[in-house]
């Protein structure tokens, strides 16, 4: 069934104008000036303005914003000085008492709190690579990546502190933990570690200067196609390109809108729905509001109608999450027992959002206009946005290639570059991108072609230079936001005695827009049911990637010519049935 949006108007101009003033506000001598670099013998639009470092970026924000509140977490506020305070002095810290050097790689396994963004800014200051673990792992999932990334030390919440302790003695990895618990006595606590050294941090402007925009600032772990999450490495200019790039954005769009809409009522405010460990989270909400002076309000897991209290009371102006979560929002029987009016982004990222969802935004909320960001952990999230104007007319579309910065092609199995309108593998090219998949050197090569990021999805660019994406190259399954790869949970299955082969793909959710299937092959006359096997992998995998739907076959697997698998017909057999054994949703985001 098709949109029909041609009754609703949105008071927003289209992209083409907001395009026309990017170039304004680009061309030399402007605030947002490009010029030409080269990476690597590769020709990039670059920034001239950019700041050298994330250290410099902190310093500049906490200059300009000061005592204004940045960071909300239930009852506590903290404001910009005392973020870049507590950094510093972590930062300092770790250098003293760790013997932390610029390069060195440390891992943030917590949930989000504030504490996360006091060890990212500390970690990135000195030129420390912060490795940001997801939450939701296993014990099994965080050794082997804590191993793979040769982190030096490891910074961990309660619950990841109780998981992985025994693990890191072993491996002799120091551990610090953030809010440890009542019976954690003998836990070295971050709030204690850092007290002496909130007074001592006037060396950090001299250290801060010593780190170049080449240096590597973070490692994001990301799952893939080939099974084993994957270390994505960025330097510090691609993630101030790709914050940049979205201020520059904003900026163009406030010129091209001045005339026909009417000034902001309330102050910028973003709720901070994904985990920080995610790009989303770090960068579009903590690290973009750093630098635009936006307060940010965390919540500790998602609950819709916690969100729709923290709207009205912290008067939120911007919300990103998947798009599970602004439905939930639409649909909460009390939507209407609340003040909203402040809301005026409703954005979604990470999976795709179903086209009536973009009508019925603009319905639901009062000022709300609906919104959507295409990009991945290897451009840092940089890539597309599909704005309100555009989006009600364009829904499937994820968006228009942010110009200057962002080039996008569409090309075939050879690297051929395809015309408007054909389907291929979507490429990206942006100062943004990762500089290499850490310790992975193969995997580098075949990712990259001319410059351009091979992301894996196919799709075709429009008449307008509108990206749609019709399908993957890549086998993972998107839930709710999350990348699962199904060769990793293939292979956690096989570690059962009783499985003699197995086939894992995606079926299709309502809520979550894919969930994990698994047909399963296994022995005769075995008493395995998939209640038993699910139990069975929540002990190798975090539990989002455990199949939600389990099909237990005695007859081997359909066969390509190839020998492989026949994944696609096992899919359309099984993949909309639903009579299987199904775990619980999960109500919380990343309270695990």
């Amino acid at each position: 069934m098709s949109l029909q949006n041609h009754d609703i108007k949105i008071d927003q101009v289209i992209a083409k104008k907001v395009v026309e003033e990017i170039i304004k506000i680009t061309k030399k001598g402007s605030a947002f000036e490009v010029i030409n670099k080269n990476r690597n013998g590769v020709q990039y639009n670059a920034f001239q303005n950019l700041s050298t470092n994330l250290g410099e970026m902190y310093e500049s924000a906490t200059s300009s914003y000061g005592d204004a509140d940045f960071i909300i977490y239930k009852n506590e506020r903290h404001t910009f000085n005392a973020m870049f305070s507590h950094a510093a002095a972590f930062s300092v810290m770790l250098q003293k008492e760790y013997k932390i050097k610029a390069g060195d790689k440390v891992v943030i396994a917590m949930r989000n709190y504030p504490e996360w963004i006091v060890a990212f800014m500390g970690i990135t200051m000195f030129g420390g690579v912060a490795v940001p673990l997801n939450a939701w792992w296993q014990e099994e999932e965080f050794l082997e990546v804590i191993e793979h990334s040769q982190a030096a030390i490891v910074i961990a919440d309660d619950k990841r502190y109780n998981l992985l302790a025994e693990g890191l003695r072993q491996k002799k990895i120091s551990v610090i933990v953030a809010r440890p618990n009542k019976d954690q006595h003998l836990a070295i606590s971050m709030s204690t570690v850092i007290k002496p050294y909130l007074s001592q941090t006037e060396s950090l402007c001299s250290i801060s200067r010593n780190v170049c925009s080449s240096d590597i600032a973070t490692i994001f772990y990301t799952s893939g196609s080939t099974g084993v999450p994957k270390g994505a490495v960025s330097t510090h200019e691609s993630i101030l390109t790709a914050i940049n790039t979205w201020l520059m954005l904003g900026n163009a769009a406030g010129i091209a809108n001045a005339d026909i809409t009417e000034p902001a009522k309330y102050t910028p405010a973003a709720l901070m729905t994904v985990p920080l460990f995610h790009v989303t989270g770090c960068h579009t909400l903590f690290l973009l509001s750093m630098i635009a002076g936006r307060k940010t309000v965390m919540m500790p897991y998602w609950e819709a109608e916690e969100a729709l209290k923290l709207i009205e009371k912290e008067r939120i102006t911007y919300f990103n999450g998947v798009p599970t979560m602004s439905m939930e929002l639409m649909d909460h029987p009390n939507r209407d027992n609340y003040d909203l009016s402040s809301l005026n982004d409703v954005c979604a990222g990470g999976a795709a959002r179903p086209p009536e969802h973009v009508r019925k935004i603009y319905q639901s909320f009062e000022n709300g206009n609906p919104s959507c960001g295409y990009g991945l952990t290897e451009t840092n999230a940089l890539g597309a946005v599909n704005g309100p104007a555009d989006y009600i007319h364009k829904p499937n579309s994820a968006g228009l290639p942010t110009p200057p910065i962002v080039d996008v092609q569409i090309i075939n199995e050879q690297g051929k570059v395809l015309s408007q309108g054909d389907v291929g593998e979507i490429v990206i090219k942006t100062l943004a991108n990762i500089i290499e998949y850490w310790r992975e050197p193969e995997l580098t090569k075949v990712s990259f072609i001319n410059g351009y990021f091979r992301t894996g999805d196919l799709g075709y660019l429009d008449e307008d230079n509108f990206i749609y994406i019709v399908d993957r190259a890549k086998d993972i399954i998107i839930r709710g936001g999350e990348n699962i790869s199904c060769l990793e949970v293939e292979a956690a299955i096989y570690k059962h005695s009783n499985v003699i082969e197995t086939a894992v793909f995606a079926v299709t959710d309502e809520r979550l827009g894919e969930v994990c299937g698994a047909v399963v092959c296994v022995k005769a006359d075995i008493e395995l049911t998939p209640t038993n096997l699910q139990a069975f992998l929540t002990q190798h995998l975090a539990k989002f990637k455990v199949p939600e739907h389990i099909w237990l076959v005695f007859d081997k697997l359909p066969r390509l010519g190839s020998g492989k698998i026949n994944k696609k017909e096992l899919k359309a057999q099984y993949g909309q049935q639903f009579f299987c054994s199904s775990i619980p949703q999960h109500r919380q985001i990343h309270d695990h």
